[in-house]
């Protein structure tokens, strides 16, 4: 298992059909490429939605190109819009998929499936879980991963901070997420919206990277020897919890 690694997280505009940018990339797999070319990262993110699903094949094998681990989300315009995020492995392709659990209104207005499976999923890195969009908002999503043994969460976002108090908002929760769970949490969005980012958190919340209004690209890198000893999970007390699994 490889302890010390390089994350590449990418803050690209957004693709025709996709966010609120008025600036587009004209393919989104041409764009890839271009951050392929200049990542220094074994790990480079995209944020959600940024392929077309029929597109991921092509990721694929710019990955296998490159041989680069690629985190990326996707958008499939279906009857039933789905939006997930694939990892793919550059020698097996597709190794991942993790379909977002919580909905916003502007989602469920668009008929978006509601994903039901949260699941970390192993990686020469050691494990690793995704947190889509909203979803770290939910401490459930990032601890159920935790548990499973994830070190590293990725959090890819569909849009720009809105204002500053949503940028404000999103990174306390993003640094809360890695302190609580003893993990790193690193996150991407588009260049769209007025306060695009890429973010960076150690286990102990400290701040490894933030890059507001940033086109392009950001790294970080990963020391897995930053995971103390102290153990939040282990202090749990999960017979007091049970009120959190009831329904409204």
């Amino acid at each position: 298992m490889k302890d010390q690694f390089k994350v590449t997280l990418c803050c690209p505009v957004p693709r025709d059909g996709f966010g609120k940018s008025e600036r587009r990339c004209e393919d989104e797999i041409v764009q890839m490429e271009h951050y392929l070319k200049q990542a220094n990262g074994d790990i480079v993110v995209f944020p959600e939605g940024y392929l077309q699903s029929q597109r991921l094949d092509e990721a694929c094998l710019l990955a296998k190109k490159y041989q680069k681990w690629i985190i990326a989300g996707s958008e499939d315009q279906g009857e039933e819009k789905s939006l997930y995020t694939h990892v793919i492995d550059p020698d097996n392709g597709v190794i991942h998929s993790h379909c977002k659990s919580a909905l916003t209104q502007g989602d469920r207005d668009n008929r978006a499936k509601l994903g039901m499976e949260i699941k970390a999923f192993d990686s020469p890195f050691g494990k690793m879980g995704i947190v889509l969009c909203y979803e770290i908002h939910f401490p459930e999503v990032a601890r159920i991963e935790c548990l499973q043994g994830a070190r590293i969460l990725f959090n890819t976002i569909g849009t720009g901070m809105w204002h500053r108090q949503q940028f404000d908002e999103w990174t306390t929760i993003a640094r809360a997420r890695a302190i609580e769970n003893r993990c790193f949490v690193v996150g991407c969005t588009h260049y769209c919206d007025p306060i695009p980012m890429v973010f960076a958190y150690d286990p102990h919340g400290r701040e490894l990277l933030l890059l507001r209004n940033h086109e392009g690209i950001g790294e970080a890198d990963i020391d897995m020897d930053l995971i103390d000893e102290r153990d939040f999970l282990r202090d749990r007390n999960p017979a007091a919890y049970t009120d959190i699994c009831k329904g409204e």
